[in-house]
């Protein structure tokens, strides 16, 4: 059954009831889970016996992506990550990196989604070093929880302002999430991203 688990308590169940032989591990926020998470797991899965994925904190969301995220807190991300079938583990972490869930896990498939190079890529030093591997996964760019979010805030506004009208009125020019709105929302992430690391440096510099 698949579990949340710390990292203390995975490798006290691997003692016990054996460690996979192939172990794969993948890290993220998984804030708002969308088709993109779900194919990305699935073929980091087809990769190894074992799919551990490590989850950032409520705490450390917000220090990546702002004061206004996570949109679920860590018990409720972890639940719906755990409930899909290719997952065996997750793990939550408080680091901005995963890089001490890994030295602790020590797996044999590191797996990043995106353009990644590997020596950008956080622990793939490490997985190497130990006889592993690393592989980066297509990222699914049609997909965003970004995006997923910036439609239902749409959605809230539009309720609000036609209150007390047809709802059919409004309906007509709803734009529900889909497929293809990922370039829309790289754009939104990309202006956060910035706003976030400029702020840090007006911090460092105060």
């Amino acid at each position: 059954m698949n579990q949340t688990l710390t990292a203390e308590e995975l490798i006290g169940r691997w003692k016990t009831e054996g460690r996979p032989e192939r172990v794969v591990f993948t890290n993220g926020c998984f804030d708002l889970l969308h088709p993109g998470h779900v194919r990305y797991l699935s073929a980091a899965r087809k990769l190894g016996d074992s799919l551990v994925v490590g989850i950032n904190d409520d705490v450390s969301v917000r220090r990546l992506k702002g004061p206004n995220r996570p949109f679920l807190v860590l018990e409720v991300r972890a639940e719906l990550l755990a409930a899909l079938k290719p997952v065996d583990y997750v793990v939550p972490f408080s680091e901005d990196t995963p890089l001490e869930l890994i030295k602790t896990l020590h797996p044999d498939v590191l797996v990043k989604g995106g353009d990644y190079r590997r020596d950008r890529i956080v622990g793939a030093r490490e997985v190497e070093g130990w006889g592993g591997t690393v592989r980066v996964l297509p990222a699914e760019e049609d997909f965003s929880s970004t995006g997923m979010a910036l439609v239902i805030a749409d959605s809230i506004n539009a309720e609000r302002e036609t209150r007390g009208l047809n709802p059919l009125s409004y309906i007509n020019g709803y734009e529900s999430y889909s497929a293809g709105m990922g370039e829309r929302a790289d754009r939104i992430k990309r202006e956060r991203d910035e706003r976030i690391h400029r702020a840090a440096g007006e911090d460092e510099e105060a």
